[in-house]
């Protein structure tokens, strides 16, 4: 009966303590089975880009599939360096480039009698011509493969998808290529977002935030049912991979990390969030959520599994998404009960929830 009982305690414990600290389940793109590729490149130098760096996704652990926040092992800028000396070594015939990663998650999604694992990546590939380093492409891929585990394959995925990028980039005429000056400076010189940003089109968010946008005058704004799109009249075809653009009086942001498709979509600024009025999803594959945001991100995801669309808002800092289903604004608006009342007496509309949600910054004083 003793020991029944301690084992009892020591699992509490444990319980208790795991609640506390945050969890990671550990990647690593090190292989001793990796060689060289054909790429007729080495890497000089990789740059980390992402919006959000706490975390490169989540897993599931366990006979639960208790959602697990992933991570290299070691910094990003590290881990990929080191892979791609050994499948990109440096010789004096191969040309140089650089990378800036941009985007990268993993993440699971379970089924009844397996489990599927995801891998995205999205990177800028920059050359040096004359001494001045450039942006000649933005190239992104993703990868799905399913097993009874999947968790294990991470790293292999996210080998695949970086092959995959820079196979397009290689295909990349010269005449199709970018000739946009890098700056590896990230910071960010502006924290306040209170009006539309200036006409152009915006690589990162840092872009946005520093009010750098490209010239656009090459590009025209398509409108496919509300769902905008981005179209290169030079060559012919559309560019997916921006962070956003804006017209000079809507800011379009990219929304493919949420959607079910790629796609650009307006935004209102509200507090200190993009406002999106409707962003329409796939709840299966609804997994970039919880990839990029963490635990957060899955209970939102799951909170707005019923609907095939809903609004959402996006933090202009650090790219968190909030999905507002109607239970996620009630868990907002409990600690003030006159917003809380006017919601639940409302149609519950879009123009509702935007009536609301400006009620609610001001009250909170998130500005």
């Amino acid at each position: 009966m003793n020991k029944l009982l301690t084992l009892f305690f020591v699992a509490v414990s444990t319980v208790m303590f795991s609640q506390n600290k945050t969890e990671y389940h550990k990647i690593s793109l090190k292989d001793k089975n990796d060689k060289a590729s054909v790429f007729n490149f080495y890497v000089e130098n990789v740059y980390d880009g992402r919006q959000f760096k706490e975390n490169i996704g989540t897993v599931q652990k366990g006979g639960f599939n208790r959602k697990v926040l992933a991570d290299f092992e070691k910094p990003l800028t590290e881990e990929f360096f080191d892979y791609l000396a050994v499948i990109c070594p440096k010789q004096e015939n191969k040309s140089k480039i650089s990378i800036r990663i941009n985007d990268l998650y993993v993440s699971e999604l379970t089924r009844a009698m397996s489990e599927t694992g995801y891998a995205t990546l999205m990177i800028d590939v920059i050359e040096s011509k004359g001494g001045i380093e450039y942006i000649v492409g933005t190239y992104s891929a993703s990868t799905e493969s399913n097993g009874m585990d999947v968790t294990n394959k991470h790293d292999e995925r996210l080998k695949k998808v970086l092959q995959e990028c820079f196979t397009n980039y290689i295909k990349t005429s010269d005449n199709d290529k970018a000739s946009i000056v890098f700056s590896a400076d990230q910071n960010i010189k502006s924290k306040t977002i209170t009006a539309i940003s200036p006409k152009g089109i915006y690589l990162t968010y840092a872009d946005v935030l520093n009010d750098m946008p490209l010239d656009d005058s090459d590009f025209e704004i398509v409108n496919k049912n509300e769902r905008f799109y981005l179209l290169n009249k030079t060559t012919n075809s559309e560019v997916l991979n921006y962070y956003g653009f804006s017209d000079g009086k809507i800011f379009y942001i990219n929304v493919s990390k949420y959607a079910s498709a790629k796609y650009y979509a307006k935004t209102e600024i509200i507090g200190n969030k993009y406002y999106i009025e409707n962003v329409v999803y796939n709840p299966n594959n609804a997994i970039a959520m919880g990839a990029m945001f963490g635990l957060i991100g899955v209970a939102i995801a799951s909170s707005a599994a019923n609907s095939s669309s809903v609004p959402m808002l996006i933090d202009c800092y650090s790219g968190q998404p909030s999905f507002l289903s109607n239970n996620e604004m009630k868990v907002m608006l409990v600690p003030y009960p006159t917003l809380l009342k006017d919601f639940k007496s409302s149609k519950k509309s879009s123009e509702d929830i935007k009536a609301i949600l400006k009620r609610y910054y001001q009250e909170t004083v998130v500005q």
